[in-house]
Order: C-alpha cells, then sequence, then structure tokens
C-alpha cells in the first residue's frame, strides 16, 4: 500500500443501550468482555504478521464504549496490533468514550498505555435532552470529562452533538454550542439524527410521546452550527466535521479518501482497496466463529474498477475540498464531466454542487441535500 492504512477495533459494550442507538452493542459483562478480547487478539493474529502487507498509521476503538474495557484490555491490543502490523510510531491512536465513566486516574493509565486522541460522546449539553435519549452522563460530567482529560495529558479531543432531536429548539441548539465551543474540543462530529425503526427513540415519536424535528429547524441549526465553527476558527473537513488546524480524524479521512483499513470485532467492516467485507453483527456468533479457528466475515463484496471510481467521486464530495477532477482522471480514466454531464448539470442548476479550480464540490445547499447529489453516481 502506498498509503498507511488504517486499523478499526470494535468493542461491542454499553453502559446503557442509547434511544436512538442502531450500532452492534450489549451491555457490560466482566467474562464476556475477556472472552471478547481474547477472539480480538485471535481475530487480529490470523489477519497480521506475515499475512500482513504495507503499514498503518492509525488505531480506532469504536463501539458502543471501548472506555467499559480495562486499561490493560485496550493496552494489549494496541501492544498487539504493533507487534503484528507494521504501525507507525506517531500512530494516531484513538478511543471513544463516554462522559462521566471515566475519571483522571482511567485517563491518564490509558494516556500513557499509546492512547493519544480521545472522542467524547456528549450528544447533548442539555440534561432534559440527554435523559430523553438514555445517555447515563450529565452536561455537568460532559464539561468534567474534558477537564479531566486535558489534565491526563490529551490534547486531541474531540465531542459528538447530535442535532434534530425531538422537541430540540433553536435556543437550547446554540446552548449546546456555546457549551461545546467553551469547552474549547480539538474535533466536533455533528450528525443529524436518524430515527432507526426498531429504536425506542423512533417507538414514542410514532406513538405520539415525542415529536419529531422540524427537517427546516433542524438544517438551520446545521447552518448555524457551521457559521459558529468558521467564525472560531475550525475547518469544515467534512460533511458532520470539524476541526482546529491539525487536528483532523486521520483515520476517519481514511474512509472518504480509498485508503484501506483492517477492521476487527463484532459487525466490524473493513476494505482492502479492492473489496469491502463485514462481520457478523451477532456477538455469539461472532465469538462462536473465532474460536472455531474460522472467519468471522459475513459479507464480502468485490469492487470493480468503476465502482471504485464511482465510490471515490461521492465519498470524496464529502468533504471540504471536494473532488480534484484532474486526479480523478488520471486514476480512474474517467472525465467526470463527460460522463456525468447531464446528471451535473441538474445538480448545478438546483445549485446543489459547483465547480472551480478543477474540483467539483457540494455547495453550501448541497450540504444539507448531499444524498440526493451522491445518488447520480451510483
Amino acid at each position: 500500500m502506498d498509503v498507511p492504512a488504517g486499523i478499526y477495533i470494535h468493542i461491542p459494550f454499553c453502559a446503557a443501550r442509547c434511544h436512538y442507538c442502531n450500532f452492534a452493542t450489549g451491555g457490560y459483562e466482566e467474562g464476556l468482555a475477556r472472552r471478547y478480547v481474547a477472539a480480538l487478539a485471535a481475530e487480529i493474529e490470523r489477519a497480521g504478521g506475515p499475512a500482513a502487507t504495507g503499514a498503518a498509521d492509525t488505531i480506532y476503538f469504536g463501539g458502543g464504549t471501548p472506555t467499559t474495557l480495562t486499561v490493560g484490555q485496550l493496552s494489549g491490543l494496541i501492544e498487539l496490533c504493533r507487534r503484528e502490523f507494521d504501525v507507525a510510531p506517531g500512530a494516531e491512536v484513538t478511543a471513544e468514550a463516554n462522559p462521566g465513566s471515566v475519571g483522571r486516574e482511567y485517563l491518564e493509565r490509558l494516556r500513557a498505555a499509546g492512547v493519544n486522541r480521545l472522542s467524547f460522546g456528549v450528544q447533548s449539553f442539555d440534561d432534559g435532552e440527554l435523559g430523553m435519549i438514555g445517555r447515563t452522563h450529565t452536561a455537568a460530567e460532559a464539561g468534567a470529562a474534558v477537564t479531566e482529560a486535558r489534565a491526563a495529558g490529551f490534547d486531541d479531543v474531540s465531542l459528538d452533538l447530535i442535532a434534530g432531536l425531538p422537541g430540540q429548539r433553536m435556543e437550547t441548539w446554540r446552548r449546546n454550542l456555546a457549551e461545546a465551543f467553551a469547552l474549547a474540543p480539538d474535533h466536533l462530529s455533528v450528525y443529524l439524527l436518524e430515527l432507526y425503526q426498531d429504536a425506542p427513540l423512533a417507538h414514542r415519536v410514532a406513538r405520539g410521546e415525542l415529536r419529531a424535528a422540524d427537517e427546516e429547524l433542524t438544517v438551520e441549526m446545521y447552518f448555524a452550527l457551521k457559521d459558529e465553527a468558521a467564525a472560531r476558527g475550525y475547518e469544515h473537513y467534512e460533511l458532520s466535521n470539524w476541526a482546529r488546524p491539525g487536528h483532523r480524524s486521520r483515520h476517519n479521512l481514511k474512509y472518504w479518501t480509498g485508503v484501506p483499513y483492517w477492521a476487527f470485532g463484532v459487525s466490524a467492516a473493513g476494505y482492502d482497496g479492492g473489496a469491502r467485507w463485514s462481520n457478523t453483527r451477532n456477538l455469539n456468533d461472532y465469538l462462536a466463529r473465532v474460536e472455531r479457528g474460522e472467519s468471522p466475515v459475513a459479507e464480502r463484496v468485490e469492487l470493480s474498477e468503476d465502482d471504485r471510481q464511482s465510490e471515490a467521486l461521492f465519498l470524496r464530495l464529502r468533504l471540504g475540498e471536494g473532488v480534484d477532477l484532474g486526479a480523478h482522471r488520471a486514476r480512474y480514466g474517467v472525465d467526470v464531466e463527460a460522463r456525468y454531464g447531464a446528471e451535473l448539470g441538474r445538480l448545478r442548476e438546483a445549485g446543489l454542487l459547483e465547480s472551480g479550480g478543477g474540483r467539483l464540490r457540494l455547495s453550501r445547499a448541497g450540504l444539507v441535500l448531499a444524498n440526493e447529489v451522491f445518488a447520480a453516481f451510483v
């Protein structure tokens, strides 16, 4: 590989399941966690060693809540990755964490173990909203978590927020933004709420107990964030992500730029440059397969060259810099303007795309109608 790969490790345990969640997660049990970490180690060992080629420069623990594991367990997985793969000395090592679940001592030991980036799932700084979506922390605990992380030596801290919660108002959203920026995070990820069919929050909306957020209001919230972040010097480098200069998520950028990444654990999804694969979403099935020495991969999709060039277009359109049309033509042999002329014309006329400097980008209006734009290239 010309560009270093990433390594993603999924930890499926949570103290409680959030009411909007659709991820492969479940409650924490000490014995089950030990068994799961052993399975992860076996899966990593089988993929690594002589079978692994090229270098890696990011490790990302996602979930779930990775910090439900002990520091020793996380440290052991980091060291195993370093033994089995050519992990760069200055690799970005990220762990997701929930506010209120980790203290100073844990964070200090986590930093000493090699984790150098934290991503806190704050979601809201309004205690009423936090209770509605099933979060177990308070707004005060979110602020304290960032303070503790700084004191423990973390100089790369990211916060997650959700816009468009049921009953959310612009007043509370602006207060959320003020609280978030007051903590001076290095990175901010903001997601528009998706109501998954089987999520408890969707059931409450369907029963009329909660009122779904107005779509126009959610759009206003997105642009309020975009403008506030720009005024504070944050780069809007991807649809849902803002960063201070030098603090973009190196791992997540691999997803949008077509760089390969290994993936380990239940439901984890990886990419090797030619195919995408995903592990089984069932924890018991994952454990049984790995313990029998079998692959936990449930699905593998081989991509044609045209599939890869199509993906490259809509994934790079997620980025602030958009698509370099010359580089795309050199890599895939496709003149984007010639192949997609009719679609591009329609999207430009609708004000969703703009061109300039040899690049194709989403317009300001296109940022909130991105899926309509991406559909033209699928």
